[in-house]
């Protein structure tokens, strides 16, 4: 346990030292804004959130399809995790995952995840404080996943997912793609990851609207129907390792590290730790370098066994810089 302390202060200082120096310059600070479906970034689990969403590498529960499709061959038996994230703003995201083992060293999974509020009434310049119409916002997902164990050390993955969103009645779809590796070294259980995420063709709204053009000779004004504009999704390379550094019976620390290269946004490092104890009680940390917004974050875990089954209930905080800290709680069932 005073190790698990020692490693935490030392990735908090970590953390303040790269942060004071700026030791990850902002690469890619100038795409931010320019993608769509930008809730996929939301992190789904509070178990991967709990460890700075370090997890690429790390075959936890259901939830880690989400992050790396390819550890769906990592998980032995049948899982089954939902998760419900207060975002800022009074905006709810509700993720569910499951995962089943088919035959051999084939592995089938199922996800789905919906961000969404309760139902905004409509203002305009000349009725700022409603007009009495309502309108509704929605992003959802639901993707199928399958992996297959190619070696007893490595194994590759692939999700595909039908993306949508529905804002006051403009709808946007998109099909997705994750692809994903898992690869045990051989070293003690060092494992090594990459993966892929949200990767597909650009998209915009279905329809057109109304553009309004003044001619600057006549004065005239003129309407044209034009189409919405393209953006492309918040694609997202991920590259990690993971290993228990302490490992014995009753007790078990892992630490991960991870290095993420969205295409909307500047490189970041993620490193993170879980601790067990008696395959009961789990404390995690983590922390984001490089990432503006989010820092640092921190879960709890309990495994209640249930028989053949586990029950699992987890919790995480993130501490946001200009947001509300969001907190998750994710519920699971698994097989022992």
């Amino acid at each position: 346990m005073k190790r698990t302390v020692i490693l935490t202060i030392l990735l908090l200082e970590l953390g303040t030292f790269a942060r004071s120096q700026n030791f990850f310059p902002i690469l890619g600070g100038q795409r931010v804004g320019t993608s769509s479906f930008t809730f996929l970034k939301i992190g789904a689990s509070a178990r991967a959130v709990g460890m700075g969403e370090a997890v690429v590498a790390m075959n936890q529960d259901a939830a880690s399809i989400y992050y790396n499709p390819a550890t769906l061959a990592q998980l032995r038996n049948t899982e089954l995790v939902t998760s419900r994230v207060n975002w800022p703003a009074d905006i709810s995201y509700d993720f569910i995952s499951v995962t089943h083992h088919l035959t051999s060293r084939h592995y089938l999974g199922f996800s789905a995840g919906i961000l969404h509020m309760s139902p905004m009434e409509e203002t305009t310049e000349y009725l700022p404080h409603g007009t009495g119409n309502y309108f509704t916002y929605q992003d959802r997902f639901i993707g199928l996943t399958y992996a297959v164990k190619l070696t007893d050390r490595f194994s590759f993955g692939i999700t595909l997912k039908d993306v949508q969103e529905d804002l006051a009645g403009i709808r946007m779809r998109v099909a997705l793609l994750d692809m994903g590796t898992f690869y045990w070294t051989g070293y003690k259980s060092l494992r090594f990851s990459a993966a892929l995420s949200h990767f597909g063709s650009q998209a915009a709204p279905d329809g057109t609207y109304e553009k309004r053009v003044l001619d600057s000779d006549t004065g005239n004004e003129t309407v044209l129907k034009t189409a919405y504009q393209e953006f492309s999704p918040p694609t997202l390379f991920q590259v990690g390792a993971a290993m228990e550094i302490i490992e014995r019976p009753l007790t078990a620390l892992t630490l991960s590290v991870q290095l993420n290269h969205p295409v909307d946004d500047a490189e970041y490092v993620l490193t993170g730790m879980e601790y067990q104890l008696f395959h009961v009680l789990y404390l995690r940390s983590g922390i984001k370098l490089g990432k503006e917004e989010e820092g640092l974050s921190a879960g709890l875990g309990l495994s209640i066994p249930l028989g053949s089954w586990r029950l699992n209930a987890d919790y995480s905080w993130t501490n946001m810089s200009h947001l509300s800290d969001p907190v998750r709680f994710s519920i699971g069932l698994g097989m022992k």
